[in-house]
């Protein structure tokens, strides 16, 4: 038996436990990171973003901008994604205080990895129902965003067809829709469904879907739509020619996507953009350069992973 002097022993117990090959545990490991770091914005006092991290089923349920856990999936988990980009991007968190440290960053994608597992019974379900912004119960608040009208059979119809629809910043007369979640193939997206509300749609999402750009030809009319997150998709620069065509569009989520240097170009037809997401792309450093100058009011958020030019010898042999 290997003995290990007492002030060694100590060390070791301070190191992750996945080291040793247990599984990080959420109790003692990562809720001490989310509390430390987090809480300050998001917990039941200070909700941003309608966005609590003070329990499971609040981390499962995400908040205004969507699920932000993927079990298993880090890389499709804002809640992990967003603490490595660099501290001068908006979109980093935490925004108060300080950091994750490289070891809690670790930590916390181990954790996704192993399918988030928060313990004590809790158990994630297989498909996560829309988080409401409201209580049907509560007539204070339940007429402020109850979808009302001829729209309560459409809006059943899309959720039948296995679409998740909620409504807008308290407006009952705006609509949100994900695709994520409905078994669609690459060809099988009938954007038609959606015509009857067309212009009370504000997001779209399509993340994680098998669309093609074919499909996004579809889009074309939908002049309404303000956020299309296409984050984790097949997608490349054949979208563009459907993408321009959305003139109100303020945020573009293309994120893991295969766009290039050469597609993202196309967007500086979008004189509206406030964002552009393009972290895991196939884009480089120099290509967002010249997407910026075009583009000089728009945040274009390249992330950590941005492929950088390839450098050329100066002085070849």
């Amino acid at each position: 038996m290997i003995r290990l002097p007492l002030f060694l022993w100590g060390a070791a117990l301070a190191l992750p436990a996945s080291i040793f090959g247990a599984p990080v545990d959420f109790e003692r490991q990562i809720q001490p990171i989310l509390e430390d770091k987090c809480y300050r914005c998001h917990d039941a006092e200070e909700a941003k973003g309608s966005l609590r991290l003070d329990s499971p089923a609040a981390i499962v349920a995400g908040g205004e901008g969507g699920e932000i856990l993927v079990p298993g999936d880090p890389n499709d988990s804002s809640l992990y994604v967003l603490t490595t980009y660099d501290k001068d991007d908006p979109d980093y968190m935490p925004q108060k205080g300080k950091g994750l440290t490289k070891t809690e960053q670790k930590l916390l994608k181990t954790w996704i990895e192993e399918g988030a597992v928060f313990g004590g019974g809790f158990v994630h379900e297989a498909k996560p129902e829309t988080r409401r912004k409201f209580d049907e119960e509560d007539p204070a608040t339940a007429r402020k965003y109850r979808i009302m009208g001829e729209a309560i059979e459409i809006v059943a119809r899309w959720r039948e067809a296995g679409l998740l629809v909620d409504t807008v910043n308290h407006d009952s007369s705006l609509f949100e829709v994900s695709y994520t979640y409905a078994e669609r193939s690459a060809g099988s997206f009938d954007f038609q469904a959606l015509e009857p509300l067309g212009e009370s749609i504000r997001k779209l999402t399509l993340a994680r879907t098998n669309v093609s750009g074919a499909d996004l030809a579809g889009l074309a009319s939908f002049t309404s739509i303000e956020f299309l997150d296409l984050g984790r998709t097949d997608i490349g620069d054949e979208a563009m020619d459907a993408i321009v065509q959305l003139k109100g569009l303020k945020v573009l989520n293309l994120r893991g996507t295969k766009v290039t240097d050469e597609g993202i170009q196309q967007l500086a037809k979008l004189k509206g953009l406030e964002k552009v997401y393009l972290w895991g792309s196939d884009v480089t450093v120099s290509g967002v350069k010249r997407l910026q100058k075009r583009l000089p009011s728009a945040t274009i958020s390249a992330g950590v992973r941005i492929v950088a030019p390839t450098r050329r010898n100066a002085n070849p042999s």
